[in-house]
């Protein structure tokens, strides 16, 4: 029986023990708040990298979109083009200069007026025209970009040659 006593004795001194040795219920607590902080921190991280992501993706979607937009807007002009995109045509010489001179505040420093027509019958014209481009596709490109930027509608001229024709182009200064 003393056997079963001191065996039962040094069990809870054992177990006592143990116990101590072992984290206590505060420490247990405090591990696991650092833990969940860290996970919280390492969450926080992703999302902060997400985010920095996300906005150099649309940083670079706006660079290519504004590329696109500068290819899409940009007309190369051919002094000995065959193509010219017509805008406008009045009966009035002055009115087709003033015309003019609205295209070029407006950037298009190439618009000019042609004389078309008659004189004799007088049915005469004067045609405003913006550029003289190489092709027919860059005409239409620019004729784009009028509708776009000033929903302008206008149509692509095949320019002929210069053949000192009263029906033909009479001036371009």
């Amino acid at each position: 029986m003393k056997r079963i006593v001191i065996f039962l004795i040094t069990s809870a001194i054992a177990i006592s023990m143990l116990q101590a040795c072992g984290p206590s219920e505060e420490e247990i607590e405090r591990r696991e708040q650092a833990r969940q902080d860290s996970l919280e921190r390492v969450e926080q991280q992703r999302l902060e990298k997400q985010r920095q992501d996300s906005i150099e993706q649309a940083r670079q979607d706006s660079i290519e979109a504004a590329k696109r937009e500068r290819e899409r807007n940009r007309i190369e002009y051919d002094s000995n083009g065959k193509f010219a995109v017509q805008v406008e045509a009045w009966r009035s010489e002055v009115k087709a200069e003033q015309q003019v001179q609205k295209w070029a505040d407006r950037g298009y420093e190439n618009a000019y007026v042609v004389k078309m027509g008659n004189e004799e019958t007088g049915d005469v014209w004067f045609r405003v025209r913006l550029g003289r481009v190489a092709t027919e596709a860059m005409a239409e490109k620019l004729q784009d970009k009028l509708m776009r930027n000033y929903n302008e509608k206008s149509w692509v001229s095949l320019l002929k040659e210069e053949t000192g024709s009263k029906s033909e182009e009479m001036s371009e200064e």
